[in-house]
């Protein structure tokens, strides 16, 4: 009688061995194609359902920072935004958009009087808060990178912004919906473009 190791291989003595094809090429290729395609497919569905779009990116930056004066402007000092500039002047605006922005980034009309001036939390925008007549508006402007969205309206509960694009740059504006017909016209001009 004989021993069979344990780490010995192959067919035991007195069994025939057993012989498998080996897997065709085209089958081999093709389950790693698939495996491929599936992996690639299940991530890009994984970054557009958890990562947010970003086409209203800055949209969402001027409302917030509206808010967020508007907040300041009430009862709530704490939520203030901290400006980077105070009531500056015209120049004092233009020179820091450009640190912040660009050389060409359109801004308000200097008739208005500017509130505050802050960099925002979007690529480098630059939001700047101004008084419109009787109410408080908020100015964001940024670079335009790659494909941005076109004019649009867009509202946000009471809230309404107008975004347009003007020499590569992006610009929005926000202010209250019940009196956008009054303040739109004053942001808006020939000279903020």
């Amino acid at each position: 009688m004989k021993l069979v190791e344990a780490e010995q291989t192959g067919p035991i003595e007195g069994e025939e061995a057993i012989i498998t094809p080996p897997r065709p090429l085209h089958r081999r290729v093709s389950v790693s194609l698939l495996f491929t395609f599936c992996v690639l497919v299940g991530l890009v569905i994984t970054i557009y359902t958890v990562f947010p779009p970003r086409h209203h990116a800055l949209v969402g930056d001027a409302v917030a920072n509206h808010r967020a004066a508007t907040r300041a402007a009430g009862d709530d000092r704490d939520a203030a935004p901290v400006w980077d500039l105070a009531n500056p002047t015209a120049g004092e605006l233009r020179a820091w958009a450009i640190a912040v922005v660009g050389r060409d980034a359109p801004l308000p009309p200097p008739a208005l009087a500017v509130i505050g001036a802050r960099r925002g939390d979007v690529d480098d925008d630059a939001i700047v808060r101004v008084r419109a007549g009787a109410d408080e508006v908020t100015f964001a402007v940024a670079q335009a990178h790659g494909v941005m969205p076109g004019d649009g309206e867009h509202d946000d509960g009471d809230l309404h912004a107008f975004a347009w694009r003007v020499r590569g740059y992006q610009c929005v504006v926000v202010g209250p919906a019940a009196t956008a017909a009054r303040w739109r016209p004053l942001v808006l001009t020939p000279a903020g473009s």
